[in-house]
């Protein structure tokens, strides 16, 4: 009987700490996200409409540095801001231990005039 409790006290542990981690790799990402925003935040950029979007393929290098795989946008002008705001800046170093995992953000860059 103590085997049992033991075995069934292990294994309510484990579930404890496979919970954690997908809070905490969801923490980390929250945390990637906020410091790109800050990295992105007030572009200078002209558009010809009120809103354009892109999409953002990047990976953490082992130094905690952001490198731009894709950066998809119908205007030229936000790949390249986007490329030139993010592509090789660091990151938090708690950020960084995410593996080769290949993130997406959508960004959407509203036209200030509207």
């Amino acid at each position: 009987m103590k085997k049992l409790i033991v075995l069934l006290v292990v294994v309510l542990a484990s579930t404890q700490i496979f919970a954690n981690d997908k809070n905490t790799k969801e923490t980390n990402k929250q945390k990637l996200r906020s410091e790109i925003a800050l990295l992105l935040e007030k572009p200078q950029i002209k558009l010809d409409r009120n809103e354009i979007n892109a999409s953002i393929e990047f990976v953490l290098n082992i130094k905690g540095e952001i490198v731009i795989l894709n950066v998809d946008s119908e205007k030229e002008a936000v790949v390249d801001y986007v490329k030139n705001r993010l592509n090789y800046k660091k990151v938090d170093s708690d950020i960084t231990r995410t593996g080769n995992e290949i993130f997406t953000l959508r960004l959407k860059v509203l036209n200030p005039d509207s």
